[in-house]
């Protein structure tokens, strides 16, 4: 008997695991900030709530690192999230905690946070004591970052940034 010979594997490229993007810490000085409040009936058709609410604080200030970007200009606002509440989010695999867009200047961004540390970041920015928000994300590409994380803080050391950069002041 004679054997058949086997079919040829096609030649399928096997995708292997993409390189790990590198991530990029953006240390920000803050300048200043602003807060926003507004409640209203809600209009769509099939609402789940009857109210829409909508409450975000507003951070400015200048781009310490990186300082390869078109502005050094930036404005992140961190937005309270329902879908963040501990019951809640234990149902999403997340891709990130906010976006940083370069489309302008200034540089601007999108952060969620839980409804619940809305209050006590008011209350340190109020008592002016948040002085640097620190984010830790994607590298730019075409024209936009993913922020993995993000943190405010009272002062940073000197040693925690990255190679060249200076603090202000």
């Amino acid at each position: 008997m004679i054997a058949e010979p086997k079919p040829k594997k096609s030649a399928i490229k096997r995708r292997g695991r993409q390189p790990r993007e590198e991530l990029v810490d953006y240390i920000v000085a803050i300048e200043g900030w602003d807060w926003r409040y507004s409640l209203s009936l809600n209009m769509e058709r099939q609402a789940i709530d009857p109210y829409h609410e909508f409450r975000h604080l507003h951070i400015r200030g200048r781009l310490l690192n990186p300082k390869d970007l078109k502005s050094d200009q930036i404005e992140v606002t961190l937005l309270p999230s329902r879908d963040l509440d501990p019951e809640g989010r234990k149902q999403f695999t997340p891709f990130g905690v906010g976006s940083l867009d370069g489309y302008g200047d200034p540089v601007t961004g999108l952060v969620s946070i839980p409804q619940d540390a809305l209050l006590p970041i008011l209350q340190m920015m109020i008592g002016e004591r948040f002085k640097f928000m620190a984010m830790r994300g994607t590298k730019f590409s075409r024209r936009r970052a993913t922020l993995h994380g993000f943190r405010l803080e009272v002062k940073i050391d000197q040693d925690d940034l990255p190679e060249g950069v200076e603090l202000p002041g």
